[in-house]
């Protein structure tokens, strides 16, 4: 049952919240007759308030109710009376076409509207029969007025998603969960709120080209998937819901969406739980491929992606080649795999990587791409086994390899004292090297550089 107090106390204007008050406080002693006919009252002002709102932000569909208001409000105006009136008969069919109602609330605010008219004039029933609705009747109609309309702020469903797309589309777009929920989510319907986790849904998974929007597709895609996320971390069951909704579409697309589909939400539990088995069992097989295939190039950005998902144990559980795909890859392309979701899963893998290291150039990039990107998932015990392994294959002593070492020691931090004490022991291994033992402990202040 709704806690009619709590929702009392959030209606969104501030200016009708007394009615809302006072009726709350009729239904609540029994007086059930003026309950009902201060909610409609109550109502009334509010939709005339949004309506107020929504003119002023260019709605022309808002334009004549308001123009009546001001008349009937003018000083003098002697048809006052019958203006409002008139008013109270439109005002639902102009919220519904506002987009502040649906149908179906407006069929249940008409009804109140009528057993108002009866609650304030008992002539209206045959034979002087006065009208007597119980508390629970009275109640009922509060509850419908706070939820279809009262609590909520002057949103329309399309010109949320209008404004929604304009956000994400901007080039100057920055993701800001707090703004996004704010904006998106708690002040709008829900009825709105779940077109617009549809519409993210819809643009993430199947990377939509729309030419009104001037940032790529692709682009526009990983915005889209941030909100997502955003928003299966608010409402996990309305994200999935919406996700189903466009996952017939997603197996019917081109490969490259469906690949990129992957490497955007795989993440996403959203996202496997509406799949169908079919297309995850096309995903295990193109992830196998990928991983056998033979290459001239780099891996592309979007497959290092779908790899990177590996860190995932519930992906790998869904997709059972993608560890063997990942651990068979060239250690360069396991590198870039790795810069792409630093994670404790990859930092196991860093020893083993280093190991691989062929040359002084490689060594570079490897503590470039891999290693200092997961410098700060690293363990006491996985900080003592990347150091033994970058001291033990020599090709990893090449000349900018100190300074590396020193960037390692300072996203090492959150190890506290006990890095320390590692990073000292294997400093001594080092000092028979004095140049680079005198860069690395004059960079992290270890202990006393040596005279040359």
């Amino acid at each position: 049952m709704l806690d009619l107090e709590e929702r009392v106390s959030r209606v969104f204007n501030p200016d009708v919240r007394p009615l809302v008050r006072e009726a709350h406080r009729c239904y609540a002693s029994g007086a059930a007759r003026a309950a009902i006919v201060l909610t409609w009252t109550a109502v009334c002002a509010d939709l005339i308030h949004k309506a107020e709102i929504l003119k002023e932000d260019g709605e022309s569909d808002a334009r004549g109710l308001v123009e009546d208001v001001e008349r009937a409000q003018q000083p003098g105006q002697a048809d006052a009376v019958n203006i409002m009136l008139g008013i109270e008969r439109s005002v639902l069919d102009i919220a519904e076409k506002l987009e502040l109602v649906d149908r179906t609330q407006k069929m249940q605010l008409e009804r109140l509207r009528e057993d108002r008219h009866l609650c304030a004039h008992p002539s209206l029933r045959p034979l002087g029969e006065l009208f007597e609705p119980t508390a629970e009747y009275a109640r009922a109609h509060l509850a419908v007025a706070l939820e279809a309309v009262l609590v909520h702020p002057p949103s329309q469903g399309r010109k949320i998603l209008e404004s929604f797309m304009v956000q994400v589309a901007d080039p100057a777009f920055t993701f800001d969960a707090q703004y996004l929920g704010y904006a998106f989510l708690d002040r709008v319907r829900p009825s709105a709120r779940a077109k617009v986790v549809q519409f993210a849904a819809k643009f993430a998974l199947l990377q939509i080209d729309d030419p009104h929007v001037t940032i790529p597709p692709g682009m526009l895609a990983d915005r889209m998937a941030l909100c997502l996320r955003h928003f299966a971390e608010r409402d996990a069951a309305l994200a999935t819901d919406c996700v189903a909704r466009h996952a017939d579409r997603l197996v019917k697309a081109d490969p490259a969406v469906q690949l990129a589909a992957l490497a955007r939400l795989g993440d996403l539990p959203a996202f496997w739980a509406c799949l169908p088995e079919a297309l995850i069992a096309q995903f295990n097989a193109r992830v196998e491929g990928i991983g056998k295939a033979e290459r001239t190039g780099a891996l592309p950005a979007q497959e290092a992606k779908v790899f990177a998902l590996v860190a995932n144990a519930e992906v790998r559980t869904a997709l059972p080649a993608l560890e063997g795909a990942f651990t068979a890859l060239h250690v360069s392309d396991r590198c870039r795999v790795i810069g792409q979701r630093p994670n404790p899963y990859f930092a196991a893998h860093l020893p083993g990587v280093l190991e691989e290291v062929g040359s002084f150039d490689h060594g570079q990039f490897v503590a470039r791409t891999a290693v200092l990107p997961c410098a700060g998932v690293l363990t006491l015990d996985g900080l003592r086994a990347v150091l033994r392994a970058w001291w033990d294959n020599d090709q990893c002593w090449g000349r900018a390899m100190p300074g590396y070492l020193v960037e390692l020691y300072a996203a090492t931090a959150h190890l506290g004292a006990q890095r320390d004490a590692v990073w000292r022991e294997y400093l001594e291994e080092l000092r028979e090297f004095t140049p680079t033992f005198n860069e690395i402990a004059r960079g992290t202040g270890l202990l006393e550089v040596q005279a040359d």
